[in-house]
């Protein structure tokens, strides 16, 4: 058993490095395509280019790895089942059971690779995808202004007659800005300032002193001013494709998600608070709330199923190598046949499977409609039920293949429904 137990660690190690770099390079080759406008049109630095690279391979990884702890034993045992080895095995007297000893060990590997992945792998890619692109949209948007010419900035059109690269200042502004409700209004300024706001995402232009020349429900309006801002979303800058504010949950690290979690919980347990005092009359202005309601109670979801997913996900890494077992086990004259592109296709299809079955219970959880913990786990626990059943059958050699399994259980269904027809034709 000792043999047989490395015998099958190497072979399913093996099978897991090869599809991993083999769908790691799919998805990254994806991810380059997409990014070759970027990189050709756009004049980005090599640095950047490769800083993006890196950071776009944890969320490849993310996906890669589950597809690889199913794959690889699929393909060991598919191979084990096309030479026959399986049935000598069995021969022996050694059932699935013991086998099962060398998946476990397999599925703990790849479970610690992806809490690994899960809890400071991915974050850090994200983090520094996100910081990334907004320094290339930053630096193509406002580094790359020129005085005297009219600056297309996606929501804005900005003129200077003088730009200091350095420091930002500007002197004589003018922008021509697209508002909300589609029309446009022209902001002037004596001098201003361009900066950063890398905690929101951001570029911020600080004008001062100048008027704002706008039209409104068929009137003209003019607006004098000694300081105004222009805040633009670094997304909408150039259609560099920076990351979108949904987005940033996968960047928090595990004790940041905690602490956002508290700090949004209190908030929203704050605003309850003050719905329940009633409202003074003398005051003279009431302050609106920096966030409504809603918006906490949906940002508070989405907090909440990122911490339950960083330990679903994982664990159902060693489910999904379990349930590969039994589904790589086939018939030699099946292998013999079909091949390993039998072993493949079952296993995309299970793995393809699993991942709507998640996409679903999230966007369910999300909107509510069923608790959060339950849409983070519940594929997970279906997929250990499946594993469980079809690990048990052909253990005990009921089902020599889950083929010959679902087989026996629609012929069943089939003699079931033929039986109700009979009766109630009589």
């Amino acid at each position: 058993m000792r043999i047989l137990s490395r015998y099958i660690l190497r072979e399913l190690f093996t099978y897991f490095s090869i599809t991993l770099f083999i769908f790691t390079g799919v998805l990254f080759t994806i991810r380059v395509l997409k990014l070759t406008s970027l990189i050709v049109n756009k004049g980005v630095l090599l640095s950047q280019v490769g800083m993006v690279f890196l950071a776009v391979v944890p969320a490849f990884l993310e996906i890669a790895v589950p597809l690889a702890a199913l794959l690889a034993p699929i393909l060991t045992f598919a191979r084990l089942s096309g030479d026959s080895e399986v049935i000598v095995i069995r021969a022996s007297g050694i059932s699935l059971f013991q086998l099962l000893r060398s998946v476990m060990i397999f599925g703990a590997c790849v479970t610690l690779l992806a809490l690994f992945i899960s809890h400071s792998f991915k974050p850090w890619g994200f983090k520094t995808l996100s910081n990334t692109l907004f320094e290339i949209a930053r630096t193509k948007s406002t580094a790359g202004l020129e005085p005297g010419v009219f600056n297309d900035l996606g929501e804005i059109i900005l003129y200077a007659e003088e730009i200091e690269p350095k420091t930002g200042e500007m002197k004589n502004v003018l922008i021509d800005e697209l508002t909300a409700t589609g029309s446009t209004r022209v902001i002037l300024a004596k001098e201003g300032t361009i900066q950063p706001d890398r905690e929101n995402r951001a570029i911020n232009f600080n004008l001062r002193d100048g008027e704002i020349h706008e039209e409104s429900d068929g009137r003209y309006i003019l607006t004098r001013y000694v300081s105004n801002q222009i805040v633009l979303d670094a997304n909408k800058l150039d259609g560099s494709g920076g990351v979108p504010q949904e987005r940033r949950v996968r960047e928090l690290y595990w004790g940041e998600l905690q602490q956002e979690y508290q700090v949004l919980k209190q908030q929203l347990d704050s605003q309850q608070q003050e719905q329940r005092v009633e409202p003074d009359t003398t005051t003279a202005e009431v302050q609106p709330p920096v966030a409504t309601r809603e918006e906490l109670t949906d940002r508070i979801r989405k907090v909440l199923f990122e911490i339950y997913a960083r330990f679903s996900l994982p664990f159902a890494t060693l489910l999904l190598a379990l349930i590969g077992m039994p589904l790589g086990i086939q018939s030699p004259r099946s292998q013999r046949t079909w091949g390993v592109g039998l072993s493949a296709l079952i296993g995309f299809i299970a793995f393809l499977t699993y991942f709507a079955l998640y996409s679903i219970t999230r966007s369910i959880a999300e909107n509510g409609a069923v608790p959060l913990l339950i849409g983070a786990w519940a594929p997970t626990i279906i997929t250990g039920i499946l594993a469980a059943i079809f690990l048990k059958q052909m253990s005990t050699e009921r089902w020599q293949t889950i083929s010959d399994g679902l087989s026996a259980i629609l012929q069943g269904l089939k003699g079931v429904l033929t039986l109700k027809r009979y009766k109630l034709e009589q």
